[in-house]
């Protein structure tokens, strides 16, 4: 049969339609399919509050597939800045958000957004939590520590808590070396949120977890557990393997239930505030000066130098130091002459520092303001070379316009055991505002020698601290440091490197006395009564 070419065209147009409308519809059904899915996927799921303090707490959760994730605090029904992964930002399907900066025995509300979705509970509103009240216990530090095994990356979550749930999970993030160090003494108890101190024979669940279905799971006393210095058994491994229902082991009380995502509505436009009236300040009285006053003799005698012992510190630029060099982060840490805010910017560029990371103690939605500054940095590349400039208040230091630099380690196979070192700093004010500085130093000759790269940890409120020796390097870190229990923790205070406490590894607890840092306390700067002309007082 003869076809025109007209009526060829319209024959392939025909065609065209006849099969290009289902490929369409069948496209455009697996498009839908697959974002369904994906969405589906990334729903929060096991949702936990670990770490309750007085004024912090951590929430986690997990997705099935990897996400980027992170908490929106709500504050007055305000949405505050949004809190990150302790790890920094990119895609995973574990997911550790520290809330840090609380009052204490307050309630807070969040939601959790998830690859790119707002979520609350199950009912609609926002998750909520009440922080721990103050108390008159003074926590002791007890760390344990161990490595997790089956998984080659940071995405995985340690959690510990007691077998008969009667206090809330903590938990923590482990480096992709696997090593990882929980702080017992964290554990708040479910009923009152008081402090719950462990013995050997308590029975204990130690969990870690990367996905819905993957994880490890161990049981037992305290002291099958763990040995004498909280390091997991060499007999007993947490290895990464299909486990399903581990959040059934999980206190009720930690866990915040099904997510669902949120709707969003319309902020109302606020109201403005009326200024108020200025009221005049009253005028001054004068002071009759036939007045007659009283001599107190008990008065309550306030410290008013060890305060002082911060102002006469070293500070500023020649105080930066990088602490904590791993193949995968560093810290950066400096003292300022006054109370500032202070963070780094970041980056594998002079011209494009595009990270930037907070002190150590900020979080939720407000920054603090410290002399001793700690900024952490993480999931970084091995081998790299990271420039950065750090913020102090108003001022900025920049390594005179060409940015300070660090260049990472290369990733090292078979860690250490891991070790960690404890105790506690005294005579101060406000511990949590300083920052100690140590490093290994090899005294036997056995193991490397010379000593350590600087390590750095931050005390916290009652001025107990740990010092993770075991991810130690070598000057040059080419190596882990080897160490045995007769070489040296030489320990100084960021701002006063000339005053060094040297103590055995070996020994359990390192006390450290801020009163003999800054030049220490002088006696013979406190006047007599008889200096001021008061005298003959009975």
């Amino acid at each position: 049969m003869y076809l025109t070419p007209y009526q060829k065209r319209q024959i392939k147009i025909v065609a065209a339609l006849v099969i290009g409308i289902p490929l369409t519809i069948f496209a455009v059904y697996q498009g839908v399919r697959y974002l369904s899915r994906a969405g589906a996927e990334a729903v929060p799921k096991d949702v936990v509050v670990t770490n309750l303090t007085t004024n912090s707490l951590t929430v986690t959760w997990f997705t099935d597939t990897p996400a980027d994730g992170y908490v929106v605090p709500v504050l007055n029904g305000v949405e505050q800045s949004p809190v990150r992964d302790k790890r920094g930002g990119g895609n995973r399907t574990s997911h550790y958000v520290e809330l840090r900066s609380l009052e204490p025995n307050t309630k807070y509300s969040f939601v959790i957004v998830s690859g790119g979705t707002k979520y609350t509970n199950s009912g609609g509103n926002n998750y909520e939590f009440t922080t721990a009240p103050v108390g008159a216990d003074t926590p002791i530090p007890n760390p344990i520590h161990g490595s997790v095994t089956g998984i080659s990356n940071d995405d995985v979550i340690i959690y510990v808590f007691p077998k008969n749930n009667s206090a809330y999970p903590v938990s923590t993030t482990i480096p992709s070396g696997g090593n990882w160090i929980v702080d017992l003494s964290s554990f708040r108890k479910i009923s009152d949120k008081s402090m719950l101190r462990i013995t050997d024979d308590t029975e204990l669940v130690l969990l870690a977890k990367n996905t819905t279905g993957k994880g490890a799971l161990l049981e037992g006393a305290y002291s099958s557990l763990f040995d004498s210095n909280g390091k997991l058994n060499q007999t007993l491994s947490l290895r990464i393997e299909d486990i399903s229902d581990l959040i059934s082991f999980f206190p009720n009380e930690s866990k915040m239930g099904a997510t669902q995502a949120s709707t969003p509505t319309p902020s109302p436009s606020p109201t403005p505030t009326p200024t108020p009236t200025p009221t005049p300040e009253p005028d001054d009285e004068d002071i009759d000066i036939d007045t007659n006053y009283q001599i107190v003799h008990d008065l309550r005698w306030i410290d008013m130098v060890t305060g002082d012992a911060q102002a006469s510190l070293d500070s500023g630029e020649s105080t930066i130091l990088i602490t904590n060099l791993t193949d995968v982060g560093f810290t950066v840490i400096w003292r300022s002459p006054q109370k500032v805010e202070g963070y780094i910017k970041y980056g594998t560029s002079k011209t494009a520092l595009t990270e930037e990371s907070w002190d150590v103690r900020d979080g939720l939605s407000s920054r603090n303001t410290y002399y001793a500054h700690a900024v952490d940095t993480a999931r970084l590349d091995p081998n790299t070379t990271y420039y950065f400039e750090v913020y102090s208040g108003e001022t900025k230091y920049n390594n005179s316009g060409n940015m300070y630099s660090v260049t990472t380690f290369s990733t090292l196979g078979s860690p250490p055991p891991f070790e960690t070192k404890s105790g506690s700093i005294s005579n101060a004010t406000n511990p949590g505002d300083w920052i100690l500085v140590g490093k290994i130093v090899d005294d036997d000759d056995a193991g490397t020698s010379g000593s350590s790269r600087y390590l750095s940890t931050v005390p916290d409120d009652n001025g107990n601290w740990i010092l993770t020796l075991g991810d130690a390097r070598s000057e040059d870190g080419s190596s882990y440091f080897s160490f045995s229990n007769s070489d040296i923790l030489s320990i100084y205070l960021l701002g006063d490197s000339k005053k060094l406490f040297d103590n055995k590894i070996s020994l359990s607890e390192i006390p450290i006395d801020a009163s003999l840092v800054g030049g220490g306390v002088s006696v013979s700067k406190v006047k007599l009564l008889s200096d001021y002309g008061i005298v003959n007082i009975k």
